[in-house]
């Protein structure tokens, strides 16, 4: 029994770096959840919880006031999209491994001969294991879709799965809504096919007290296809959304800008190229968020628009992420604006109909929720 009290009370005092790490995220993950905030509060006094949260509040207050300000013109902005040969190809999907690519196209030439305009290289299905392509950062190449400007790739990091949807046109990139918004919710899936979308993406939260929401009642902003749906709950949610340039912004209020597409979420990744979850003073936890599964959007300068989800609460595949894993992926893919969406059971990715991750949520297709990023068809 002196033993059990001793690693007890190691276990919720100790002050050693490795424990207090993981006995913070341990109780930021738990206290992050709609219905197992007891996996906290019944072995952990109060006081230790309430300052380990006071992270979380400390995080989003220095949150304030940070927006998006895109200095240029957008003359970087990428205007063609359609390669017509390998070498605009690889110029244009530059976060791939050339390499590796033309080691692919070696070995399957008529992939070279079929042209690169409507290039389709798909090996995303949750039973199948990616391409030999990788990125110039390593991770594996899922899909290549030139004809949808966009291409999906595998990310992997301790403890996670993960796939990044990378997409040129940002002009494609919009919020799709439920059919039966403010009643019900509908999956991503019926969300994308609704909006004539190649992928999709979960966005919104909604309400969803004790965790028996139907998707319905949306939380917080939202625009889609320049028409106010739902108003601004303010706070710590920050609008996140596309100008009429197709530029991602990130704390504007709508008084300031005039959205196309927006919905409201937290917290702010990577605003004006800086990290701003990295340059949180909380080096031992992980901001107050723990790990879950995720959905982020972003943009690089040059207007590819990033869609991130990270599978989650999947031990032995996934277990999910924290905002730090989330923003340095983001980062490393070249975002300069990055957000997180609603995660957790919502979190789903869907490509040309299928879900291609596995939600958290004990069914094929996450949760039914009120709307979606979705990339549209180009017309």
């Amino acid at each position: 029994m002196c033993v059990l009290t001793a690693l007890y009370l190691t276990g919720v005092y100790s002050n050693i770096p490795f424990i207090k790490k993981w006995r913070t995220i341990y109780i930021e993950t738990a206290m992050q959840t709609m219905n197992h905030k007891w996996l906290a509060t019944a072995f952990i006094p109060k006081g230790v919880i309430d300052d380990v949260m006071k992270n979380r509040d400390a995080f989003l207050l220095a949150q304030s006031g940070l927006e998006s300000d895109w200095s240029d013109d957008a003359a970087s902005f990428i205007k063609d999209f359609t390669p017509k040969n390998q070498k605009e190809f690889l110029r244009l999907y530059h976060e791939i491994d050339e390499a590796s690519f033309k080691d692919y196209i070696k070995k399957n030439p008529l992939f070279d001969l079929a042209g690169y305009e409507a290039l389709l290289i798909d090996r995303s299905g949750l039973d199948e294991d990616g391409t030999p392509i990788k990125t110039v950062h390593g991770d594996t190449v899922l899909t290549i879709d030139t004809a949808n400007r966009l291409m999906i790739v595998r990310v992997e990091g301790e403890g996670y799965v993960g796939r990044l949807a990378i997409v040129k046109d940002p002009s494609l990139v919009k919020v799709g809504t439920a059919a039966t918004l403010g009643k019900s919710g509908q999956s991503v899936a019926q969300i994308a096919e609704r909006s004539k979308a190649v992928l999709a993406v979960n966005a919104s939260g909604f309400a969803d007290y004790q965790a028996m929401g139907n998707g319905g009642v949306v939380v917080g902003l939202l625009i889609s296809n320049g028409e106010m749906r739902n108003p601004c709950v303010g706070g710590d949610y920050k609008v996140i959304g596309f100008s009429e340039d197709n530029r991602l912004y990130i704390g504007k209020s709508i008084d300031e800008m005039k959205y196309r597409d927006a919905v409201e979420f937290f917290p702010a990744l990577i605003v004006n190229g800086r990290n701003v979850v990295t340059d949180a003073d909380a080096p031992e936890g992980s901001v107050g968020f723990g790990i879950q599964p995720r959905t982020a959007i972003g943009q690089a300068e040059d207007g590819t628009v990033f869609l991130l989800t990270v599978d989650g609460r999947k031990p032995g595949y996934s277990l999910g992420c924290t905002m730090t894993d989330l923003a340095a992926i983001m980062e490393r893919y070249g975002a300069v604006q990055a957000a997180n969406l609603d995660g957790g059971s919502s979190t789903v990715m869907v490509y040309r109909g299928r879900e291609i991750s596995r939600p958290a949520a004990g069914t094929s297709y996450g949760r039914i929720v009120p709307n979606a990023i979705v990339v549209t068809y180009p017309k």
